[in-house]
Protein backbone atom coordinates (compact mmCIF):
# COMPACT_ATOMS: atom_id res chain seq x y z
CA UNK A 1 0.00 0.00 0.00
CA UNK A 2 1.09 3.20 -0.93
CA UNK A 3 0.03 6.50 1.24
CA UNK A 4 0.50 9.69 -0.32
CA UNK A 5 -0.13 13.13 1.13
CA UNK A 6 -0.01 16.44 -0.57
CA UNK A 7 -2.07 14.42 -2.97
CA UNK A 8 -3.79 17.36 -4.46
CA UNK A 9 -0.96 19.64 -4.32
CA UNK A 10 1.11 20.23 -7.81
CA UNK A 11 3.53 17.56 -7.67
CA UNK A 12 1.22 15.09 -5.77
CA UNK A 13 -1.34 15.45 -8.93
CA UNK A 14 1.12 14.16 -11.26
CA UNK A 15 2.83 11.27 -9.90
CA UNK A 16 -0.62 9.84 -8.36
CA UNK A 17 -1.90 7.62 -11.89
CA UNK A 18 1.25 6.55 -12.06
CA UNK A 19 1.79 5.31 -8.46
CA UNK A 20 -1.12 3.52 -8.60
CA UNK A 21 0.22 1.21 -11.16
CA UNK A 22 2.78 0.40 -8.44
CA UNK A 23 0.06 -0.43 -5.71
CA UNK A 24 -2.61 0.24 -3.98
CA UNK A 25 -2.97 4.10 -3.23
CA UNK A 26 -4.32 6.26 -0.52
CA UNK A 27 -4.21 9.44 -1.86
CA UNK A 28 -4.58 11.74 1.24
CA UNK A 29 -5.85 15.55 0.79
CA UNK A 30 -6.71 18.33 3.39
CA UNK A 31 -8.82 20.85 1.48
CA UNK A 32 -9.33 20.23 -2.36
CA UNK A 33 -10.43 16.95 -3.56
CA UNK A 34 -7.71 15.45 -5.94
CA UNK A 35 -8.56 15.58 -9.43
CA UNK A 36 -6.68 12.12 -10.64
CA UNK A 37 -9.50 9.98 -8.69
CA UNK A 38 -10.00 7.79 -11.66
CA UNK A 39 -8.33 4.77 -11.01
CA UNK A 40 -9.76 2.26 -9.36
CA UNK A 41 -6.94 1.21 -6.77
CA UNK A 42 -6.85 4.98 -5.63
CA UNK A 43 -8.83 6.09 -2.33
CA UNK A 44 -8.94 9.41 -1.21
CA UNK A 45 -9.35 10.26 2.75
CA UNK A 46 -9.06 13.46 3.72
CA UNK A 47 -6.66 14.48 6.76
CA UNK A 48 -5.18 17.41 8.84
CA UNK A 49 -1.66 16.37 9.04
CA UNK A 50 -0.94 18.89 11.83
CA UNK A 51 -4.04 16.76 14.27
CA UNK A 52 -2.27 14.55 15.95
CA UNK A 53 -6.03 12.82 16.43
CA UNK A 54 -7.11 12.83 13.07
CA UNK A 55 -3.71 11.00 12.47
CA UNK A 56 -4.31 8.50 14.84
CA UNK A 57 -7.87 7.84 13.68
CA UNK A 58 -7.07 7.51 10.34
CA UNK A 59 -3.99 4.80 11.08
CA UNK A 60 -6.62 2.81 13.73
CA UNK A 61 -9.63 2.64 10.73
CA UNK A 62 -6.98 1.50 8.52
CA UNK A 63 -5.12 -1.20 10.35
CA UNK A 64 -6.21 -4.34 8.90
CA UNK A 65 -5.24 -2.91 5.65
CA UNK A 66 -1.79 -1.69 6.31
CA UNK A 67 0.29 -4.22 4.14
CA UNK A 68 4.35 -3.60 2.55
CA UNK A 69 3.53 0.64 3.35
CA UNK A 70 5.01 2.85 1.71
CA UNK A 71 4.49 6.40 2.86
CA UNK A 72 5.25 9.05 0.36
CA UNK A 73 5.39 12.90 1.85
CA UNK A 74 4.54 14.82 -1.00
CA UNK A 75 2.73 17.75 0.82
CA UNK A 76 4.36 20.84 1.69
CA UNK A 77 3.41 24.25 2.30
CA UNK A 78 5.64 27.78 1.24
CA UNK A 79 5.76 31.13 2.30
CA UNK A 80 8.05 33.45 0.77
CA UNK A 81 6.75 36.81 0.70
CA UNK A 82 9.09 38.30 3.95
CA UNK A 83 12.47 38.57 4.93
CA UNK A 84 13.21 37.52 8.45
CA UNK A 85 12.95 40.65 10.29
CA UNK A 86 9.12 40.68 8.76
CA UNK A 87 8.48 37.27 8.80
CA UNK A 88 5.00 36.50 10.62
CA UNK A 89 5.44 34.40 13.46
CA UNK A 90 1.79 32.65 12.17
CA UNK A 91 2.97 32.01 8.83
CA UNK A 92 6.43 30.33 10.26
CA UNK A 93 4.17 28.28 12.60
CA UNK A 94 2.04 26.97 9.42
CA UNK A 95 4.68 25.72 7.76
CA UNK A 96 6.52 24.33 10.34
CA UNK A 97 3.14 22.40 11.42
CA UNK A 98 2.54 21.15 7.55
CA UNK A 99 5.87 20.25 6.69
CA UNK A 100 8.08 19.20 9.72
CA UNK A 101 5.11 18.62 12.41
CA UNK A 102 2.96 16.53 10.16
CA UNK A 103 5.34 14.61 8.25
CA UNK A 104 6.35 13.70 12.25
CA UNK A 105 3.33 12.50 13.24
CA UNK A 106 2.57 10.86 10.11
CA UNK A 107 5.70 8.72 9.98
CA UNK A 108 5.48 8.07 13.61
CA UNK A 109 1.85 6.81 13.80
CA UNK A 110 2.81 4.14 11.00
CA UNK A 111 6.06 2.79 12.27
CA UNK A 112 4.59 0.23 14.73
CA UNK A 113 2.27 -1.27 11.80
CA UNK A 114 5.59 -1.30 9.97
CA UNK A 115 7.55 -2.90 12.46
CA UNK A 116 5.29 -5.54 12.97
CA UNK A 117 5.42 -6.63 9.64
CA UNK A 118 9.35 -5.66 9.24
CA UNK A 119 8.73 -4.30 6.44
CA UNK A 120 8.48 -0.07 5.44
CA UNK A 121 9.40 2.67 3.16
CA UNK A 122 9.41 6.28 4.23
CA UNK A 123 9.91 8.61 1.20
CA UNK A 124 10.44 12.32 2.23
CA UNK A 125 10.01 15.27 -0.16
CA UNK A 126 12.69 18.15 0.24
CA UNK A 127 13.27 20.61 -2.31
CA UNK A 128 16.01 21.85 -4.42
CA UNK A 129 14.31 25.23 -3.85
CA UNK A 130 14.68 24.86 -0.25
CA UNK A 131 18.64 23.99 -0.56
CA UNK A 132 19.79 26.64 -2.65
CA UNK A 133 18.09 29.69 -0.62
CA UNK A 134 16.92 32.65 -1.30
CA UNK A 135 15.98 35.62 -0.18
CA UNK A 136 11.95 35.25 1.35
CA UNK A 137 12.35 31.33 2.00
CA UNK A 138 13.17 30.95 5.36
CA UNK A 139 10.30 29.17 6.90
CA UNK A 140 10.08 26.56 3.40
CA UNK A 141 14.12 26.38 3.55
CA UNK A 142 14.71 25.31 6.96
CA UNK A 143 11.65 22.77 7.03
CA UNK A 144 12.71 21.52 3.79
CA UNK A 145 16.33 21.17 5.11
CA UNK A 146 14.98 19.50 8.39
CA UNK A 147 13.53 17.07 6.63
CA UNK A 148 17.38 15.80 5.86
CA UNK A 149 17.94 15.19 9.47
CA UNK A 150 14.96 13.48 10.17
CA UNK A 151 15.03 10.89 7.69
CA UNK A 152 18.29 9.97 8.75
CA UNK A 153 17.42 9.34 12.47
CA UNK A 154 14.64 7.50 11.38
CA UNK A 155 16.88 5.87 9.40
CA UNK A 156 19.72 5.12 11.87
CA UNK A 157 16.41 3.73 14.44
CA UNK A 158 14.62 1.49 12.39
CA UNK A 159 16.86 -0.12 9.79
CA UNK A 160 16.28 -3.22 12.01
CA UNK A 161 13.40 -3.27 11.47
CA UNK A 162 13.63 -3.38 7.04
CA UNK A 163 12.30 -0.26 7.52
CA UNK A 164 14.01 2.61 5.27
CA UNK A 165 14.12 6.25 5.19
CA UNK A 166 15.31 8.06 2.48
CA UNK A 167 14.84 11.97 0.84
CA UNK A 168 13.76 13.26 -2.46
CA UNK A 169 15.65 16.26 -3.47
CA UNK A 170 13.11 17.47 -5.81
CA UNK A 171 13.95 20.08 -8.52
CA UNK A 172 12.17 22.27 -10.56
CA UNK A 173 8.78 20.73 -12.57
CA UNK A 174 5.86 22.34 -14.51
CA UNK A 175 3.91 22.01 -11.42
CA UNK A 176 2.32 23.69 -8.53
CA UNK A 177 4.65 26.56 -7.44
CA UNK A 178 6.42 26.98 -10.53
CA UNK A 179 3.34 27.97 -12.28
CA UNK A 180 2.47 30.57 -10.44
CA UNK A 181 6.18 32.83 -10.79
CA UNK A 182 6.08 35.31 -13.35
CA UNK A 183 7.98 34.97 -16.34
CA UNK A 184 11.28 36.40 -15.12
CA UNK A 185 11.38 34.13 -12.22
CA UNK A 186 10.39 31.21 -14.41
CA UNK A 187 13.30 31.45 -17.18
CA UNK A 188 16.12 32.28 -14.31
CA UNK A 189 15.16 28.80 -12.66
CA UNK A 190 16.04 27.25 -16.47
CA UNK A 191 18.85 28.77 -16.63
CA UNK A 192 20.21 27.45 -13.39
CA UNK A 193 19.33 23.95 -15.40
CA UNK A 194 22.04 22.37 -16.70
CA UNK A 195 19.94 21.32 -19.67
CA UNK A 196 17.66 24.00 -19.40
CA UNK A 197 14.62 22.35 -19.66
CA UNK A 198 12.32 21.76 -16.82
CA UNK A 199 11.37 18.24 -15.22
CA UNK A 200 8.99 15.44 -16.02
CA UNK A 201 7.60 14.14 -12.69
CA UNK A 202 8.06 10.50 -14.12
CA UNK A 203 11.72 10.86 -12.57
CA UNK A 204 10.01 11.17 -9.02
CA UNK A 205 7.53 8.10 -9.78
CA UNK A 206 11.30 6.02 -10.94
CA UNK A 207 12.96 7.04 -7.62
CA UNK A 208 10.09 6.00 -5.43
CA UNK A 209 9.67 2.53 -7.27
CA UNK A 210 13.58 2.16 -6.97
CA UNK A 211 13.29 2.67 -3.17
CA UNK A 212 10.43 0.87 -2.68
CA UNK A 213 12.50 -1.90 -4.22
CA UNK A 214 15.84 -1.41 -2.38
CA UNK A 215 16.24 -2.37 1.01
CA UNK A 216 20.24 -1.39 1.10
CA UNK A 217 19.19 2.25 0.06
CA UNK A 218 18.30 3.80 3.34
CA UNK A 219 19.57 7.20 4.78
CA UNK A 220 20.17 9.11 2.16
CA UNK A 221 19.20 12.07 -0.41
CA UNK A 222 18.13 11.28 -4.21
CA UNK A 223 19.00 14.97 -5.91
CA UNK A 224 16.25 14.50 -8.78
CA UNK A 225 17.09 18.30 -10.06
CA UNK A 226 18.25 18.01 -13.51
CA UNK A 227 22.41 19.28 -12.38
CA UNK A 228 21.46 22.13 -10.73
Amino acid sequence: MIILTGASGGIGQEILSSLSMLDDVIAVYHQEFPDNMGEANVSPYQLDLTSEEEIIQFVESMRSDLKKVTLIHAAGLARQDSLAVQFKVEDWDEVMSVNVRGNFLLSRALLMPMMKEKWGRIIHFSSAAGLHVAPGTLAYSTSKTALLGMSRVLATEYARFGITSNVLVNGYFDTGMYRRLDAKSKNKLIDAIPSRRLGDPSNIVNAIEFLMKSDFVNGSSIHIDGGI
